[in-house]
């Protein structure tokens, strides 16, 4: 018979977490300490449950960069190219008489003399868009994100779409027919361009010859700050002239909202059940755990809130991480996908901080309440006690 293994002199000790301690310094309640205590005992289990809630976290962070993008098309329509929120097209009138019943409305603050044509490039079986818009002295205000605006005759900005389609890049030159005429251009800058898939080439009228950029097509108005585009093309259109609204990519990309919502309930079901799974097999593994914390006197309320703790900190930490990483990398997804689909780099945004702490508030409040629908269970159960 092997003989008994000696009594150890003094009782093992136990060490609390760096956590459980920050818990008792702030006199936290006992059942929230144990609760924090046994929050990151079992080290990857805890890393399994954050990960399990941090992805999913971080996609929903992303959706809501997306959401914040298409609210700044819609509260800043010049960084998309639309400074102009009307355009006129003279009709029966000259383009002179046009003009000036145009700016003599209040609301109008400038009115950009414009002309659109297709154009042939070498090498391409294809007609491109070209826009005429301004003068290069007086150029349109486009969004230019890379390099400058142009700023003489032969300078032109161009979309990520055309600069890809072409195969240059700001600074190179471009040789291209319209209406006949050879036209050469230094592509000087890179402007978000919504329109045509970014395949689009902007630069000044007077770089068109006479014959293709008189008289104007139309013009381009930008409006003063908080005028009613709805009254003014009202206003206009008594006046005999042809109106027409530019439409911002918010709009054309409403369904785009949807799919968002969808994907965010979607996304916050998989990371509810993935915790609710968690907090089970947590809670199995705990079961002789709540034989002592009863046998300690602890109330099933206090069992309770020590288990919704144990659980909820590791879901916590994966909500708090995966939001960091969806605000961080939000922004670049963006862009790759405006850069991707033409329109170009720079129109992504992170979510606001409001969009964001309340993302935060309510994924933790959710992690809370599903993580206590096991605890309660658990802490109403009878569970045996066997001798070891």
């Amino acid at each position: 018979v092997p003989p008994l293994p000696a009594a150890p002199a003094a009782p093992p000790r136990g060490r609390l977490s760096r956590l459980a301690r920050v818990a008792l310094l702030v006199r936290l309640p006992p059942a929230l300490v144990l609760g924090a205590r046994d929050a990151f005992t079992r080290r990857t289990p805890a890393a399994l449950t954050a990960c399990g809630v941090a992805l999913p976290m971080m996609l929903i962070t992303i959706g809501l960069g997306c959401w914040a993008t298409l609210d700044d098309f819609g509260r800043h329509p010049e960084r998309v190219g639309q400074a102009a929120a009307l355009s006129i097209r003279p009709g029966d009138m000259t383009a002179e008489e046009a003009r000036q019943r145009v700016m003599a409305d209040p609301d109008v603050v400038a009115a950009y003399p414009g002309a659109e044509l297709d154009a042939l490039v070498p090498w391409q079986t294809r007609t491109v868009r070209t826009r005429a818009l301004g003068l290069s002295s007086d150029p349109y205000p486009f969004p230019v994100v890379e390099g400058r605006m142009f700023a003489d005759r032969g300078e032109a900005v161009a979309g990520q779409g055309l600069l890809d389609l072409l195969g240059v890049r700001v600074g190179d030159r471009v040789r291209m027919t319209i209406g006949g005429t050879p036209l050469i251009v230094r592509i000087v800058g890179r402007v978000i361009e919504p329109e045509q898939d970014g395949e689009v080439l902007s630069f000044g009228l007077d770089s068109l010859a006479a014959k293709d950029a008189l008289p104007p097509g139309f013009y381009a108005l930008v409006l003063r700050p908080g005028a009613d585009a709805a009254q003014v093309r009202a206003r206009l259109q008594e006046q005999g002239l042809e109106v027409s609204r530019a439409v911002n990519p918010a709009e054309r990309l409403a369904v785009v909202r949807v799919i968002i919502v969808a994907l965010v309930v979607v996304l916050a079901l998989i990371g509810l059940a993935n915790l609710l799974t968690a907090s089970a097999l947590g809670l199995r593994d705990h079961l002789l755990d709540l034989a002592v914390l009863k046998a300690m006197g602890l109330t099933p309320r206090q069992v309770t809130a020590t288990l919704v703790t144990a659980a909820g900190l590791p879901a916590a930490v994966g909500v708090v991480a995966g939001a960091a990483a969806g605000a961080f990398w939000s922004r670049a997804l963006i862009d790759l996908e405006g850069r991707g689909s033409g329109v170009g780099a720079g129109i992504g945004r992170a979510p606001t901080p409001g969009m964001l702490a309340a993302a935060l508030l309510i994924a933790i409040g959710a992690a809370s309440l599903v993580a206590l629908i096991p605890a309660r269970r658990a802490a109403r159960a009878q569970v045996p006690v066997t001798a070891r």
